[in-house]
């Protein structure tokens, strides 16, 4: 899984996506790996790897099941990618609270089951991240059963698919207690100390 041509392949929301230049299809472009925690692997993977190929593919405002509609989300039609890592969530949590409409944790679940099944077949290693939260501006107390609810059906699809799971929401939350704005400014899209957080939570999981 770890060589010097290892290809990774980022995909989730705007958690993952930090604002990157989509017209940029290369890999390993500074400006095509955004400004958050993946340009923050990218530059520790490719120090060690320089002949490896890194790809950011997060979509802002993407829910679980228009992640893979989103054009472009694979860069390498026939899959080959050592690592797929994924991030998705939060919105199918966030979103409904904005549009009063009610959740559907079973249908987003169900989402994700077939995201599962149509990302493994396409590398040697399918790494989930787990969405998670803090308190904060856009979160509420209403938020929190239903993403814990969320994060359990996750990780046990994922342990049916034995894939990864990366557990995030205690260590975060642990971490973010003393200055929370410096890891997630508004509870949800990590600050400095949450993408550095982050990315070295990604390495040490990968490479222990």
């Amino acid at each position: 899984m770890v060589n010097k041509r290892s290809r990774l392949l980022f995909l989730g929301d705007s958690v993952t996506d930090c604002d990157r230049d989509r017209s940029i299809r290369q890999p390993n472009r500074p400006e095509a790996l955004g400004t958050g925690w993946v340009h923050r692997v990218a530059t520790e993977w490719l120090a060690q790897n320089p002949e490896a190929q890194i790809w950011n593919r997060g979509y802002s405002g993407c829910e679980i099941r228009e992640l893979l509609d989103q054009e472009g989300w694979q860069p390498v039609k026939q899959g080959g990618y050592d690592i797929i890592t994924v991030l998705i969530g939060i919105n199918d949590i966030w979103h409904p609270f904005e549009d009063k409409q009610p959740h559907q944790i079973a249908t987003n679940l169900a989402d994700f089951q077939a995201l599962l099944e149509r990302l493994k077949p396409l590398t040697s290693q399918l790494i989930l991240v787990e969405p998670f939260a803090i308190p904060g501006s856009a979160v509420t107390e209403a938020w929190w059963p239903l993403l814990a609810e969320l994060q359990a059906g996750q990780r046990a699809l994922v342990q049916k698919h034995n894939a990864l799971w990366m557990p995030v929401q205690a260590d975060f939350g642990a971490g973010s207690a003393g200055y929370p704005t410096l890891w997630a400014y508004d509870g949800v899209h990590p600050g400095v100390l949450g993408h550095q957080w982050l990315s070295q939570r990604w390495l040490d999981s990968v490479l222990s």
